[in-house]
Order: structure tokens, then C-alpha cells, then sequence
């Protein structure tokens, strides 16, 4: 089986270098073209455009930042739906809205190629090590096709429905919870800090008690600690993106989420305090500046 895989930022080059462990003859395009680099040396094919990544593979990946971006690479002129056969499946691992989810959908469905939603979950060492969730949606022979290429990436692979946006609101709703809990957690912290509580204490709670997740108990420290560095991280201008995604959907379905609300908030603050590069939760800076403490 022939992949191409587009994208490859922190969470798309952990992935392609998996699919290339994974014994798949690989083609990867990225706008960087240094970025293909190491996996070049491994035996991946650069491609010159995503139309010429896509024309001889069977399974087309992208791991790219939002819809826009999206929608641009799968219908430029020298895009993805340029270059596709017809039969082949494009499998969309990034968090991106339900609607765009049904309008790639659309696209494919009149091209004659298939499209299925694959978020993923876990973070890019995860992504590195063949770690992550995966949650697939859309047609169920599409979906057959991509399994083996998906479980080089993921130890967890969730087929979950046959319309593809479902994937995309069940995404919305773990990255909704996921941002919840940091808030929380900022600002359990801060109202302890207030109480002249030592933070240790929460943070043990956290860890041994209430959050058995491996990702939950890293940010009960990241958060104590202060250490809002990007590396390899979720930044603050990414998780403002998934948030007003969450936010739009609940409002197109007919329901509020609160908390949303507050985070997409304290996001904005953040990123005009010039911390969007921060990881996503340093809101809890926002949260302490406007409690009072420095």
C-alpha cells in the first residue's frame, strides 16, 4: 500500500516517521521543504506539491493546522484532489471543525475518492513513539483500508460511525474537556496559593488520586511550576482555534459551554500578553494576574 503523507509539524512528523516504520512505501510534501528532510534519509519520497504526493498513493494523510488550510491543500490546482485517484481515501488526523469535516466529504464523494475523519489524541512524543488515539469515521470499506496505516501511529484505534464529522464533535468534546480541567486546576492552584496552601499538596492529589492520565498528571506539575515553554507542546494560538471550534459547535447544536467561554477568554488574554506561543496553559498566568498575584 502507497501513503502520502502532507503536514509535518510536531504532531505530522512523528506520525509519517511511524507509517515508515511501519513498512509502508512513503511520499510526504510539506511547505517547508527542509522538514521532509529526516524522513528523506529513511526512505521516504519528497514530493515537489501535494498533487504530485497524492497521485500514486492509496492513502492520502494530512496533519495540517485548521480548515482553511485544509481546504486550500485538497483543492488547489496543484493539491491533493488534483493529483488523487479515484478509490483512494484521505484520512484528516487534525482537530477541524464538523462542517469541514462534511464539506471534505462532499469534495471527495464528486472526485470519486473517499474521505474519513481521523482525529487524534496524545501529545507529539506520543505521536513519535506510535502512542496516540485515533477515532475513524466515514465509509466502512474506507475505513478497512486505512486501519492497518492508522495502527503504526496509534495503539488505540476507535471506528466510531460512518459520517465523518461525528469523529470531529467526539475530537471537540476530549479537547473541551481536556481545556476544562486545566482551568480548573489554574484555578484550584490559585485560590490555594491565596489560602496560603502549599501547592504540593494538589498537585499529589492530582497525581495519585483524582487523574490516572499520563498527560493530565504532566500538566498538575506544568501547571505548579510555571513551565509554559512551547516545546513540543500545544500552543496557546492552536488551543484558542480548537476552543472557538468547540465554542461555534455548541452554539450551532443549541447548547452553551461555559467554562468554554472563560477559556477563550483567558486564551486571548494570554495571546495579547504576547504568549501565543506559550503552551495553552498558561491561561493560568491570566488566572493569577487577575487574582492579584505576580
Amino acid at each position: 500500500m502507497k501513503v502520502a503523507f502532507i503536514g509535518l509539524g510536531n504532531m505530522g512528523s512523528g506520525i509519517a516517521h511511524c507509517v515508515l516504520k511501519g513498512g509502508f512505501e512513503l511520499a510526504v510534501w510539506n511547505r517547508t521543504a527542509s522538514k521532509m528532510e529526516p524522513l528523506v534519509a529513511e526512505g521516504a519520497k519528497a514530493a515537489g506539491s501535494a498533487r504530485e504526493a497524492a497521485s500514486a498513493a492509496d492513502v492520502v494523510i494530512t496533519s495540517l493546522m485548521d480548515d482553511q488550510s485544509i481546504l486550500d491543500v485538497v483543492q488547489a490546482g496543484n493539491g491533493i484532489l488534483a493529483g488523487m485517484k479515484k478509490g483512494a481515501v484521505h484520512v484528516c488526523v487534525t482537530t477541524i471543525s464538523p462542517e469541514c469535516a462534511d464539506r471534505l466529504e462532499e469534495l471527495h464523494r464528486k472526485h470519486g475518492s473517499h474521505y474519513v475523519s481521523g482525529p487524534v489524541v496524545g501529545r507529539p512524543e506520543a505521536a513519535a513513539t506510535g502512542q496516540l488515539a485515533t477515532y475513524l469515521a466515514g465509509d466502512p470499506q474506507a475505513i478497512e483500508l486505512v486501519t492497518p496505516v492508522c495502527r503504526t501511529y496509534a495503539q488505540k484505534v476507535n471506528v466510531i460511525s460512518g459520517r465523518p464529522s461525528v469523529a470531529n464533535c467526539l475530537k471537540l468534546c476530549i479537547n473541551f474537556s481536556a481545556v476544562a480541567f486545566l482551568e480548573v486546576m489554574g484555578e484550584a492552584y490559585v485560590l490555594a496559593e491565596k489560602c496560603g496552601l502549599p501547592l504540593q499538596h494538589l498537585v499529589d492529589f492530582y497525581q495519585q488520586g483524582v487523574f490516572g492520565n499520563p498527560t493530565l498528571k504532566m500538566y498538575a506539575e506544568k501547571i505548579r511550576s510555571r513551565d509554559f515553554a512551547g516545546r513540543g507542546g500545544f500552543v496557546m494560538s492552536g488551543g484558542l482555534k480548537d476552543v472557538q471550534l468547540m465554542l461555534a459547535t455548541a452554539k450551532r447544536v443549541g447548547t452553551s459551554l461555559e467554562v468554554g467561554a472563560v477559556v477563550e477568554r483567558k486564551l486571548k488574554a494570554g495571546i495579547n500578553a504576547g504568549m501565543q506561543e506559550a503552551d495553552w496553559s498558561a491561561s493560568y498566568e491570566i488566572t493569577r494576574k487577575e487574582a492579584g498575584l505576580n
